[in-house]
């Protein structure tokens, strides 16, 4: 049989792809085999990696635990202790307590700065709710002074802390239903220091401590006088950020035996600030140095 030179062509070529084909796939398989090696390899890789990364986080949710245990006996020892704690601490102290459209901390803010040895020298309730322009107009024509705004208001009862007469003139804001006056000592116009509560419940915040805290602390501050704005734990409208922004040094847990001892070591360093209680905005429990 001849064959045909067309044979010996194909026959070559199907040889030659036979073998290309060959070459390639145990390429590839080999290539597999190695790439399944590397899979493999960066899965362990992984499984070690991750393996030490869980028992990084045991060990820090062991030490957090712990933390927070320490943390929890801490804020207990200091709210069982804390008359013993503030003992003293403000021996010669004068201090001032203004209360904004409500006095439900006052007493007990009193009491706190009693205890800790300090001279409660006023307590203010301002009654902001109630000011209108007829009563101001009527005040107005009463003392003599012209009165048309709130911040004509708080000049007037921030002045009048430093008068003799200081006693006359806030008995008749008194008598008209815009403050009450809680307490008044002799050594009213001593005062180095005041705490600002404000129990306002009004849903436009922050035109209302624009309209009233704020000039309160911008006028207190221009006579020098050190300030601490303080609140109730959970108290549903908190201006403890308002402030803050405005310099004035806070505590958010004032009803708490920790808020009171933040609240007597800041009057006593008479110069720190900062936000000091248990919510988040909190920086510390109290103030150190």
């Amino acid at each position: 049989m001849h064959i045909n030179m067309k044979y010996y062509i194909v026959t070559i070529g199907a040889i030659f792809i036979s073998l290309g084909i060959g070459m390639l796939v145990g390429f590839n398989l080999n290539y597999d085999q190695e790439l399944s090696k590397q899979q493999a390899q960066i899965i362990g890789d992984l499984d070690v990696k991750f393996e030490e990364l869980r028992e990084k986080n045991n060990d820090l949710e062991n030490k957090l635990k712990e933390i927070n245990t320490s943390y929890d006996k801490t804020i207990d020892y200091i709210n069982n202790n804390a008359d013993k704690l503030i003992s003293e601490e403000l021996t010669d102290k004068n201090i001032g307590v203004i209360s904004i459209n409500g006095n439900s901390n006052s007493e007990d803010i009193e009491n706190t700065i009693t205890k800790a040895d300090g001279n409660v020298v006023f307590n203010i309730n301002l009654k902001m709710d109630t000011i209108s322009d007829d009563v101001l107009n009527d005040i107005s024509a009463k003392i003599g002074v012209d009165i048309k705004t709130e911040a004509d208001f708080i000049n007037y009862v921030v002045e009048s802390l430093k008068s003799d007469d200081a006693k006359e003139k806030l008995k008749y804001l008194e008598e008209v239903g815009l403050l009450s006056l809680n307490k008044l000592g002799t050594d009213y116009a001593s005062y180095t220091s005041v705490i600002l509560s404000e129990e306002s419940n009004t849903k436009d915040l922050e035109k209302h401590f624009e309209l009233i805290d704020k000039l309160l602390i911008e006028k207190l501050k221009s006579e020098g006088k050190y300030l601490v704005g303080v609140e109730n734990t959970n108290k549903k409208t908190s201006y403890i950020e308002l402030y803050s922004d405005n310099k004035v040094a806070t505590i958010d847990n004032i009803n708490e035996g920790s808020g009171k001892l933040a609240l007597v070591l800041a009057l006593k360093d008479g110069n720190v600030v900062g936000n000091f209680g248990i919510s988040e905005t909190a920086e510390s429990l109290i103030p150190y140095k």
